[in-house]
Formats: C-alpha cells, sequence, structure tokens
C-alpha cells in the first residue's frame, strides 16, 4: 500500500497534460541509479525543435543555450554527439593551464578590502576565463552575464526574461568575435556566467570558513542546486514511478544540491554523483580554493602578530 504512495513524492512528478511531464529527483542513490540506466541523457540528444516548448523557452535566457545559433553549453550535450570530445579536450586542455601565485594574492587582497560582488566576479572571471580568449574580459561582458536567468521561477518575470535574453545574447556575441573560429562559443560564454554568478558567493563562504575543509564548504554548500536530463527511451526509472516516462517529452531534475549536502560527496557538486562527466573545472576550483584558503589564512596570522 506504501509502495503507490511513495512514487507519487520521491521521486515528486509533475504532470500537466500537453505541456509538461517533470520529476525532481533528490535522493542520492536515485539519482545514480537514473544516470547509469540509459534512460535519461542530457537535453541535447534531441534537435532543440524536438524539445518540449516551455523547456527551450526558459534556456533560452539562461547561459546553457544560445537561441541565435542553435547552440547548447557542453553540459547539456550527449556523448553522442559529434562535437562533444573535441569540445571536452579543448577545454581540459586550456584549464590545465593553470593560474598563477599572483592570481590567488590578488582575489585575497580583495577580500580582505571587502570590495563588492560585482568586482569579485569581475576579477574571477579573468582569472578563469582570460586564457581562452587571450585577452581582458570586458566589465560591460560581465555585468550582462549576471543578468541570465539562475531558476524557473525567475522566468515568470517578464523583465527578467527580456533582460536575460538580451544579456545572453551580448555575451555569446563578445565569444563569437573573439574566440578562434574553432572554438565553441556558448562554451566559454557559459563559463564567463557561471563565473560571475556563482563566484563571489563561493569566495565569501570560503573566506567565512577558513577552518573547514574545502571539500566540506562546497558540500554543503554546493555552487549548483540542479541538472537536467530527458527521457530517452519510456520507463519506470526502475520501479520508481508509477506510470512510465515519455520519449523526448519527460524531463528528469537532479537535485544534486541536496544530495552533495546530504552525502558530502564532491561529485553531486559537480556532476550527478559519478566521475565520468564531472564539470572540467573541478579539479582548478579546488585547488583554487585550497591554495586562497591558505592565502587567507596566512593574512589573518600576521595580521594577528603585527
Amino acid at each position: 500500500m506504501l509502495k503507490p504512495v511513495r512514487s507519487l513524492f520521491n521521486p515528486l512528478r509533475i504532470r500537466i497534460p500537453f505541456l509538461l511531464d517533470l520529476i525532481l529527483v533528490s535522493d542520492s542513490e536515485h539519482i545514480k541509479r537514473i544516470e547509469a540506466s540509459g534512460d535519461v541523457d542530457r537535453l541535447h540528444r534531441y534537435d532543440t525543435g524536438a524539445l518540449p516548448r516551455w523547456l527551450t523557452l526558459y534556456f533560452k535566457a539562461t547561459r546553457f543555450y544560445d537561441v541565435a545559433r542553435d547552440l547548447w553549453f557542453l553540459a547539456l550535450e550527449s556523448v553522442s554527439n559529434p562535437t562533444y570530445e573535441k569540445r571536452r579536450v579543448y577545454l581540459e586542455a586550456r584549464v590545465a593551464t593553470g593560474y598563477t601565485e599572483q592570481d590567488v594574492n590578488r582575489i585575497a587582497e580583495l577580500l580582505h578590502a571587502n570590495v563588492d560582488d560585482e568586482v569579485l566576479g569581475y576579477e574571477m572571471v579573468q582569472v578563469v576565463n582570460r586564457r581562452f580568449v587571450g585577452e581582458e574580459i570586458p566589465r560591460p561582458i560581465t555585468r550582462a552575464a549576471k543578468n541570465t536567468l539562475q531558476s524557473f521561477g525567475e522566468a515568470l518575470l517578464p523583465w527578467k526574461y527580456v533582460r536575460a535574453i538580451a544579456s545572453q545574447q551580448q555575451v555569446t556575441n563578445y565569444c563569437a568575435r573573439t574566440l578562434p573560429r574553432n572554438v565553441h562559443a556558448l562554451d566559454i560564454a557559459h563559463n564567463i556566467g557561471e563565473v560571475v554568478k556563482t563566484t563571489a558567493r563561493a569566495l565569501r563562504m570560503l573566506n567565512e570558513n577558513l577552518e573547514k575543509p574545502v571539500e566540506e564548504i562546497f558540500t554543503s554548500h554546493p555552487l549548483t542546486p540542479e541538472v537536467p536530463r530527458i527521457a530517452v527511451r519510456p520507463s519506470r526509472l526502475d520501479d520508481l514511478l508509477l506510470f512510465p516516462t515519455r520519449t523526448a517529452w519527460t524531463v528528469v531534475i537532479y537535485k544534486i544540491g541536496r544530495a552533495a549536502a546530504k552525502t558530502n560527496d564532491l561529485l553531486f557538486t559537480f556532476g550527478a554523483g559519478r566521475r565520468e562527466r564531472a564539470c572540467v573545472f573541478m579539479d582548478f576550483f579546488l585547488r583554487f580554493m585550497k591554495d586562497l584558503q591558505r592565502r587567507l589564512r596566512e593574512a589573518q596570522s600576521e595580521a594577528g602578530h603585527a
């Protein structure tokens, strides 16, 4: 008797006929099982026109999709996409160039000076993204990147929605005209937006928790709350659902932020619980934050002995 009741709420399914079929999964083991099943895939497994209309309306105002060029960010591409491997290898190679001690010291100085979030975001974009474009990313671009949508709720506010679409185009246009011709413009535009929208919060959390391990900070306070998948065949997701999913229609949202906080597993902070497609910047981020934390502790100790 209890199984049908549990299936209504764990995972939670929201179905509106002819409009949407949405499944929210927050249990870490459920996420792993679904991800490994082959029953779901990244959104761009299907051409944009084949995706649910509500989904593309939302995503075109985010940093994950460029409606003008019909480009999707790497993390939303299926491995079956012929461009996937080349793009991933390129990003990994550029990220592997690392950062400098001066980069770490600069961010430590800004935190000590308690500059505002816009300044922190701008400076971190230079540390992370200058390697791609070969120049300082202009401040109007970092400002625009902050205006893209972060949640479904924001899409219901017309002024935010319209501004987000224009801002997304501004950032992607900049990347398209500045990057080498063979580099995927949205991969870099997305990353600029990701740094701007999440870095200031991450840096302040680090500065407030100098004695905590970096891994603990960013599992208890993950930066990415959720990631989407789409059904690729009818499935009850290993008996988690009462009714099967619908191919190219049912969207599964992994609540990876909750899973990370509950499990203390960094693979949920930077992915869906498996190493295979963890964020390209995962190791870079952790190394930088550890070096920055060490520098901030040294500065704190020096101030205490002054």
